[in-house]
């Protein structure tokens, strides 16, 4: 633009085959440092004919404003048109799936596809490549959420470098659960004791109420976005191999997806999901890696004390709370049935227990599918086998090929 004058007005178009087609047109009363377009092109008419193109961008700077004639700046840039989605097909049958649980479903896209998973109401959950023979074979574990409604289906989904979507519906039935309400009755001691500590200097000034809705509200939001956060993140490799283990002579003091009413003074005054098993045996027991993974983090995390988290390749991880000591570091490589640390009563928590949370891409899972291996086997293994088999691949064994 001249002289800073900014920018007046942007006109996006696109040419083909001599056509020359408005996309946007924007002109503002004043002009603008800086303009950022975003362009649709679904409803023009452009046809749907795919092809070599050009995209045109004018943009008019201000000087207009300042009475000289505005001037004129133009950008081409030849762009190719697709409107052909990926090809997807599903390859596994039969999927069923707890509330709250894990499911596994086996399908094959082209090569265009650059996106690709399952959606289950707001939430996606990405497929993974490498482990078959033929490369455009994918797989992808997704979960049923405790909170996602009965009602919600999934939906596969392959996406190109363009935009073009395909969906495939696959065989699903889920079997509902109903998870158990709890009433938790809060006392003073724990408000003036545990809560006051783990909010500190946070505390002064406030009613005891209002200390543990801070803790319990505002605090575990935040602890629960950071796992969220981690266990996001995905790798295509499955470090896993066979059931993951329980903690070794444990037993399960509260159980996953338990929802939580707190009653402070006769008044219910907060509510509260527990995404795990508490699970406890004597104090500061040594805690077992549940199976093989990579540690990616190791710190204090508010409510859940001392935690650990360990990534276990595609999306799964576990989570390992409150505890008193660790003996492991962020980036170490673990075996199953390696001791991480002890137990403890860090956190929110009331008495000496491994808090065991297990998560797949970010959302909080049942843990008691991966202890059982007849599960594994079951809606796993022999999903997997099925069409190594169609492949003439060799069961149980993954190959490391992936699609480019």
């Amino acid at each position: 633009s001249d002289k800073k004058s900014g920018i007046s007005s942007v006109q996006v178009s696109l040419e083909k085959d001599g056509q020359r087609t408005q996309l946007f047109s924007k002109t503002w009363d004043s002009p603008q440092p800086d303009v950022v377009v975003t362009v649709d092109a679904k409803g023009a008419n452009i046809g749907n004919k795919p092809g070599d193109a050009m995209l045109i961008v004018k943009a008019i700077d201000g000087a207009e404003h300042y009475v000289l004639p505005g001037n004129a700046t133009e950008l081409k840039k030849p762009v190719k048109l697709d409107f052909k989605p990926p090809t997807l097909e599903v390859l596994s049958t039969q999927h069923y799936v707890n509330q709250g649980g894990v499911g596994l479903v086996i399908y094959s896209v082209s090569d265009d596809t650059v996106v690709h998973g399952v959606k289950i109401g707001k939430r996606f959950f990405p497929g993974y490549g490498g482990h078959f023979s033929d490369p455009h074979i994918q797989m992808a574990y997704f979960a049923h959420a405790y909170d996602t409604p009965a009602s919600e289906t999934p939906v596969l989904i392959a996406e190109d470098a363009a935009g073009n979507r395909r969906k495939a519906s696959f065989h699903y039935r889920l079997r509902p659960k109903k998870f158990r309400e709890r009433t938790i009755e809060v006392k003073d001691s724990f408000v003036k004791g545990k809560i006051t500590d783990l909010l500190g200097g946070l505390a002064e000034g406030l009613t005891d109420e209002q200390i543990f809705i801070k803790v319990n509200k505002d605090m575990r939001a935040n602890n629960e976005a950071r796992i969220k956060r981690i266990t996001s993140g995905h790798t295509n490799k499955q470090y896993w191999q066979g059931n993951f283990n329980q903690l070794s002579n444990s037993k399960v003091e509260a159980n996953f997806a338990d929802h939580r009413s707190y009653r402070f003074h006769g008044k219910i005054i907060n509510d509260a999901w527990h995404l795990g098993y508490d699970l406890s045996v004597t104090r500061h027991y040594p805690v077992e890696a549940a199976n093989n993974g990579v540690v990616v983090y190791a710190d204090d995390n508010g409510i859940y004390g001392n935690t650990i988290i360990i990534d276990h390749g595609m999306g799964l991880y576990t989570l390992y709370g409150h505890m008193s000591s660790f003996g492991v570091a962020k980036g170490d490589a673990v075996k199953k049935k390696q001791i991480i640390g002890r137990t403890g009563t860090t956190g929110l928590a009331a008495g000496d227990h491994l808090h065991y949370g297990t998560y797949l891409n970010g959302v909080a899972v049942v843990p008691i599918e991966w202890w059982d291996a007849k599960w594994i086997r079951d809606n796993i293994t022999r999903k997997i086998d099925a069409v190594k088999k169609e492949l003439g691949e060799p069961a149980g064994k993954q190959e490391k090929t992936e699609k480019s």
